[in-house]
């Protein structure tokens, strides 16, 4: 859960970066823990709780990319700031689909990042709450998304399919109706996420 002093995970396999971030962050409210690698994060990450993770995409040993996929299975609730040296549209695209809530390049100011993990936090925040009021729906959802191949997996046909089988369910139309729209804010945020990571690049 999203705490008064939100924790952050710095992911760097540059001490210094991971100093500077730990003592700036934490002068602006936000209480910070580092890893210089991927093992070392997921250590963290399985013994402690984090409201966000920054993500350095080149770690040694397990990439930023697969610390990011294993995030997305054991720890959802956390929002994921993917930071890169690399000016990569395609990395940045990859990122945002795997469930980043942004991707910063290198080197950023502070303000900019300090803004981007408020904005990160509140809309995952917002996403949590959604969550639980249609987890319902977002079973059914999980399963059309399974069996639909990935040529064909648009939002569209995942909102029909759940919207038919919740109706075969006996799910009220209401219920339908409301996760309907919430299915369509949360996709319109994530296409508004990766064109705004897009248009850095």
């Amino acid at each position: 859960m999203i705490s008064q002093k939100p924790r952050v995970l710095i992911i760097d396999d540059e001490q210094t970066v991971c100093d500077i971030l730990h003592e700036e962050l934490g002068e602006h409210g936000y209480t910070c823990t580092t890893a210089i690698n991927g093992n070392d994060a997921l250590d963290k990450l399985a013994t402690q709780d984090f409201d966000v993770a920054l993500v350095d995409i080149r770690l040694p040993g397990i990439s930023g990319m697969n610390v990011l996929k294993k995030m997305q299975l054991n720890h959802s609730h956390i929002a994921a700031i993917m930071i890169t040296a690399v000016n990569d549209v395609d990395t940045a695209v990859e990122a945002m689909k795997l469930g980043a809530s942004d991707y910063i390049v290198k080197p950023f100011e502070l303000d900019k990042l300090t803004a981007t993990i408020r904005a990160a936090l509140q809309t995952k925040k917002s996403l949590l709450e959604e969550s639980k009021d249609f987890s319902e729906m977002n079973a059914i959802a999980r399963g059309v998304e399974v069996k639909l191949d990935s040529l064909h997996n648009h939002s569209k046909v995942v909102v029909q399919r759940t919207n038919e089988l919740a109706q075969q369910l006996g799910i009220s139309k209401r219920k339908i109706q409301r996760w309907s729209a919430a299915r369509s804010k949360l996709d319109a945020e994530r296409n508004r996420v990766v064109e705004s990571s897009l248009s850095k690049l």
